[in-house]
């Protein structure tokens, strides 16, 4: 793991810890009627359309906006993150590391 990622994840993790949060994420399930926005099952996860940052943690526009929440199932929000790998949230373009002709990780 990178400084980077272990400084983002606690950071971040401090936020979905907070009653702050948890009150918002709250309101934005009971908005959606507890369904996914995508495709109507039972709604797991609150989505951040623009997705969390250290730059903008502490933005309550961002971070607490309803606006920018959407009540997900774990299969919608793991297709909005896709193309983001799991840990770290790290574009493919961006990743400094491919695999090598024998499946090896090896940097770029």
């Amino acid at each position: 793991m990178t400084e980077d990622y272990i400084k983002r994840r606690d950071e971040l993790g401090k936020f979905y810890k907070s009653k702050l949060w948890n009150k918002v994420r709250e309101n934005a399930l009971r908005r959606d009627n507890y369904l996914c926005c995508n495709c109507g099952r039972p709604a797991e996860v609150v989505h951040h359309i623009e997705h969390l940052s250290l730059a903008n943690v502490d933005d309550p526009n961002i971070c607490l906006n309803l606006n920018n929440l959407r009540s997900l199932c774990a299969d919608c929000h793991f297709e909005e993150h896709r193309g983001e790998h799991c840990r770290g949230r790290i574009n493919k373009e961006n990743n400094p590391y491919t695999f090598d002709e024998n499946g090896m990780l090896v940097p770029k």
